[in-house]
């Protein structure tokens, strides 16, 4: 496939050629001149040559060389006045926009003032003439004309880049955000766990007390008071139900996770969270019924995907997701692919390990299918 250097190089050629073209008819009457203007001429077009295609990659090299080729074009501009000789070195400007910033405004004065100095050096033609004020109107529009278009691409090009760079910083914040949510959601799953436990100190830690003192005391009087102990064994059962109610309170709060009782409506709302990317597209196709699951399975699959997005984004720099709940007879299969920049050799992180974890402790199975540049896919098999 050509790239932009081939394309410059071949219209170089073709100009190079109606250059030699206008030697010939301007000195054919004068050999050695003739010889030495195409030698020149030839040693210019074989520096651009080597330059663009041979050793592109070498940027002192290429500033230096482009720097020859200005000054030796230039040379050539005030020998034969030509069109040809104008645009070839005029063609320099597409390559003087593709240096960076700092270059481009070392290059740029450089390219002008040797023009001009073309110019300066026209007055001793005859500047009544009609002929030469129009080539020079038509040379200075041209010229502003090329100029004016590589600015503008150039300058469309920088606001590309940074809104590029724009959206790559927001895609990372976003992500972020969403790792400091599950770090959040997990810290106050922690905070509350310390809670519960502080609770089941306080209160059945109070209530086992009291019922251990109570039968001891119940003990020590057995044979001389029964009436008492009577007393006694129906307060110390007031005690053991109190403590078990309180015991029943505690445990529904010492779950790690809630539950998803509505896994679409929770699906959407995380596919939601994305919808701020214009360049992200997250494609969720399902099963009418997959409500009927249970909220456990429903929590599994709601956190696999989860995590699978956020890998896509943090580790693929995927633009395209695509989500599919299939639910079977007796199982349920979730599809999760990515258009990222995929694996040969899949690294379990923290978050597949987790996947695996929670997939496995249902009995389900797990396959991971990736190569580098063709995205990354996660296929799961949870029995009902």
């Amino acid at each position: 496939m050509l790239t932009f250097r081939n394309y410059l190089l071949i219209i170089k050629s073709i100009l190079f050629l109606s250059i030699l073209t206008d030697i010939y008819i301007r000195y054919k009457n004068s050999l050695l001149i003739m010889i030495l203007l195409f030698v020149f001429a030839t040693i210019i077009i074989t520096n651009d040559y080597l330059r663009n295609i041979r050793f592109k990659d070498h940027t002192k090299y290429v500033h230096i060389s482009l720097f020859f080729s200005l000054c030796t074009s230039s040379i050539l501009i005030f020998t034969i006045d030509g069109i040809s000789t104008y645009f070839y070195y005029y063609s320099f400007l597409f390559e003087i926009f593709q240096f960076k910033r700092n270059m481009l405004k070392f290059f740029i004065p450089i390219h002008v003032l040797l023009l001009s100095f073309y110019a300066i050096g026209l007055k001793s033609y005859n500047l009544n003439s009609i002929s030469y004020f129009l080539i020079f109107i038509l040379g200075l529009l041209s010229y502003l004309s090329i100029f004016g278009m590589l600015y503008n691409k150039r300058k469309l090009e920088m606001e590309s880049k940074e809104v590029k760079q724009l959206n790559e910083k927001l895609r990372l914040a976003n992500v972020k955000l969403q790792e400091c949510s599950l770090e959040i959601e997990e810290v106050a799953i922690s905070k509350e766990r310390t809670r519960v436990s502080h609770e089941l100190h306080d209160s059945l830690g109070h209530s086992l007390v009291a019922l251990v003192m109570h039968l001891e005391f119940a003990k020590n009087i057995c044979t001389t008071n029964p009436l008492k102990l009577e007393e006694i064994l129906a307060q110390s059962e007031k005690i053991a139900r109190a403590g078990i109610n309180d015991l029943r309170k505690t445990v529904d709060l010492l779950k790690s996770e809630p539950e998803v009782q509505d896994l679409n409506a929770s699906l959407e709302q995380l596919i939601n969270n994305f919808y701020l990317f214009s360049n992200l597209k997250i494609t969720y196709t399902k099963s009418t019924d997959i409500e009927s699951l249970n909220p456990i399975l429903k929590t599994s699959i709601y956190k696999t995907i989860q995590e699978s997005i956020t890998n896509s984004l943090k580790h693929g720099n995927a633009t395209k997701i695509n989500i599919e709940i299939i639910k079977n007879i007796d199982n349920v299969k979730v599809i999760i692919t990515d258009n990222g920049i995929g694996c040969d050799n899949v690294l379990k992180s923290n978050g597949l390990n987790g996947i695996e974890n929670r997939i496995n402790s249902l009995g389900g199975e797990i396959s991971y299918f990736s190569h580098n540049n063709l995205g990354f896919g996660i296929k799961l098999f949870i029995p009902i």
